[in-house]
């Protein structure tokens, strides 16, 4: 159904505003013990169409969040990302984030639903705006019920979001489909396809993007 709701969303944004955009991301993770664990990450958005000028990167953002496993199913979290916007200009914009967030597991039959709920706080050199995030995630191997080591698996989500401060209010939604490698216990990549939908609640445009995204995750 999500790969059908994408595709229709999809075509929709064709000749409208959008933007193309590549979006590496490289992960590495850790634990100190069964219920803490630690994750840096490296973020760009590189846009596709304007890949020969300086507006090619959008923006880099080196990230660090933690998660802390109050039970098999139910994880608490936090974290600071640090966001340079067009970094290849002079006098670039920045945006500093804190984030609190909760991550929980449902089950729909012997289907495992992934949740997190996060709220973040956005330090701009422009403004400062609060957001609140809701996001549904599913995966499944391609091979049996399991998965195992050397076997790939699909991965769809859908973040709902709004965005706020005294004088604003907007909402932003993202639908993605992916397929991931998982070679072992330590290392993984993911391939996909992503759509997001800005300027929801508005009186502007509606604003589209459609990303490459590119995740390699690297564990401890």
């Amino acid at each position: 159904m999500l790969f059908l709701i994408t595709g229709m969303l999809t075509n929709s944004a064709f000749g409208q505003n959008t933007d193309w955009i590549w979006r590496p991301v490289v992960s590495y993770s850790w634990k100190s013990s069964d219920q803490l664990s630690y994750s840096t990450k490296l973020e760009m958005f590189n846009s596709v169409t304007d890949f020969d000028n300086q507006e090619a990167i959008q923006y880099i953002e080196p990230q660090f969040s933690f998660s802390y496993s109050l039970s098999p199913r139910v994880k608490l979290g936090g974290g600071f990302y640090s966001r340079w916007v067009d970094p290849l200009y002079s006098g670039y914009a920045y945006e500093q984030r804190l984030l609190q967030q909760i991550g929980f597991v449902t089950y729909l039959g012997d289907r495992r639903i992934a949740h997190r709920a996060r709220i973040e706080q956005r330090f701009r050199n422009t403004n400062y705006l609060n957001r609140f995030r809701y996001q549904l995630s599913y995966d499944f191997p391609l091979q049996g019920d399991r998965l195992d080591p050397g076997e790939n698996y699909i991965l769809m989500y859908n973040d709902a979001m709004v965005a706020f401060n005294k004088s604003t209010f907007s909402g932003e939604n993202r639908a993605g489909v992916g397929l991931g490698w998982y070679f072992n216990s330590k290392r993984k990549f993911e391939l996909g396809f992503s759509y997001r939908t800005k300027n929801i609640f508005t009186d502007r445009d509606l604003g589209h993007v459609l990303l490459l995204n590119t995740l390699f995750y690297f564990n401890r």
